[in-house]
C-alpha cells in the first residue's frame, strides 16, 4: 500500500470511469477497490446517463456520489485505482507516507 495516494473525488475524470449499458440503460460505472470489510474486494459506482458518453454534469453528479460513498471512510489512488479504505488505516497510510524521505 505505499504507493497509496489521497484522492479527491473531484478529480474524477473519464480515465477513471467506464460506460456501460445493461437492461436497457447506460450507466457510468466507477470502479474502485473497496478495503473497509475483512478484506478488498472490487467494486463500482454507478450513475445512470443519457448518452454514448458522460457529460460534464453527469461526472459532476457521479463526483458527488462518491464524495457522499465515502464519508467516514478514506479515498485514495494507487496509480489509476481508487482504494476506500476506512479512516484508521487512511491515518497509518498519511503518517507513513510523511515519514518517508524521498529516494535520491
Amino acid at each position: 500500500m505505499d504507493s497509496l495516494k489521497p484522492f479527491d473525488p473531484n478529480d474524477i475524470d473519464e480515465t477513471l470511469t467506464r460506460v456501460a449499458t445493461y437492461g436497457g440503460e447506460r450507466y457510468l460505472l466507477f470502479p474502485f477497490i473497496s478495503a473497509v470489510g475483512k478484506a478488498p474486494k472490487f467494486d463500482s459506482i454507478s450513475y445512470v446517463i443519457d448518452g454514448p458518453s458522460a457529460t460534464i454534469e453527469d461526472l459532476l453528479a457521479l463526483s458527488a456520489m462518491v464524495r457522499q460513498a465515502g464519508e467516514n471512510l478514506g479515498w485514495f489512488i494507487s496509480f489509476n485505482t481508487p482504494w476506500l479504505i476506512k479512516l484508521s488505516d487512511a491515518e497509518n497510510i498519511k503518517r507513513t507516507s510523511q515519514r518517508r524521505t524521498p529516494r535520491e
